[in-house]
């Protein structure tokens, strides 16, 4: 799947204003994470229907953060040092889970993260940016009627 991103340069300088102006904090904390958190949501009733049932405790421990990277996520390769929000989708950490979604060397995988992942990717983008759009606004206003 092809991605074509427009108007970044546009959405760059308006979070930079707004950081500027407000705090760069505050824009990250009212803005950024919680239209990452919503956007990546729309895979969480994906995963949860493709992991297995067995117990059920893995199925029940998938969730979805956002918040700003933190040093531990610094070491993944899809966490940058300039990234001022991440969202997750993710599993509780357990032999049962790693070898559910990669497999081992004696069963194959049953990945369910990675498929959520991939079939919501344009429901993410889509929500994000909706998101994105509705809460800057509503920043903004609320920024502004606070100055009057």
């Amino acid at each position: 799947m092809k991605i074509e991103t427009f108007g970044f340069d546009d959405f760059d300088n308006t979070l930079t204003q707004m950081g500027e102006e407000f705090g760069y904090t505050d824009v990250n904390k009212k803005v950024l994470i919680p239209a990452l958190k919503a956007a990546m949501m729309v895979a969480l009733p994906t995963a949860k229907s493709l992991a297995r049932e067995d117990t059920g405790e893995m199925k029940q421990s998938i969730r979805v953060d956002a918040r700003r990277p933190t040093d531990k996520d610094q070491d993944s390769k899809y966490v940058y040092s300039y990234d001022a929000a991440i969202a997750i989708l993710s599993v509780k950490k357990s032999r049962v889970s790693l070898s559910e979604e990669f497999g081992t060397a004696e069963k194959a995988g049953h990945p369910f993260i990675r498929p959520a992942l991939q079939s919501n990717q344009t429901n993410i983008l889509n929500t994000l940016n909706e998101k994105l759009k509705a809460n800057i606004e509503k920043y903004q206003a609320k920024k502004s009627k606070d100055r009057l």
